[in-house]
């Protein structure tokens, strides 16, 4: 009996570990008032490369390749971004853009700030449903 009752709980416990590593990451709440967002560094591209998004939205930049990369602002106003050292693979960096406007960046590993590794974001007025 016990033996059997331990390759049971062993079978279900197995089972729950194997679901547990297919399932999705968590996606982390929001900190703005908009949906999230996820742009991804891999490789030398982030991806969506262009984008247009509500005022609030909640960007998340991913490094889901196997380099180390940053992501600095091309023009414009805005003091946001994250630094080579804290964008490793890995790494996830949240930024709320609240003013509507084209807020060009790139990675300056990988590009200059009109070619490479770039990235263009639009932020629109928020509209009401």
């Amino acid at each position: 009996m016990f033996r059997r009752s331990t390759i049971f709980s062993g079978s279900v416990l197995a089972a729950a570990l194997l679901l547990g590593a297919c399932s999705d990451p968590p996606v982390a709440a929001p900190l703005g008032t908009g949906p999230n967002v996820l742009i991804q560094a891999l490789d030398n591209t982030f991806r969506p490369g262009e984008m247009t998004v509500p005022a609030g939205a909640t960007l998340t930049f991913s490094n889901v390749g196997r380099n180390d990369h940053n992501v600095l602002l091309s023009s414009g106003s805005g003091d946001w971004g994250v630094a080579t050292e804290d964008f490793a693979p890995g790494d996830e960096y949240r930024v709320v853009l609240t003013e509507p406007g084209v807020y060009p960046y790139y990675c300056s590993l990988h590009a200059t700030p009109d070619a490479g590794m770039i990235g263009v974001i639009e932020v629109v007025t928020a509209t009401e449903d």
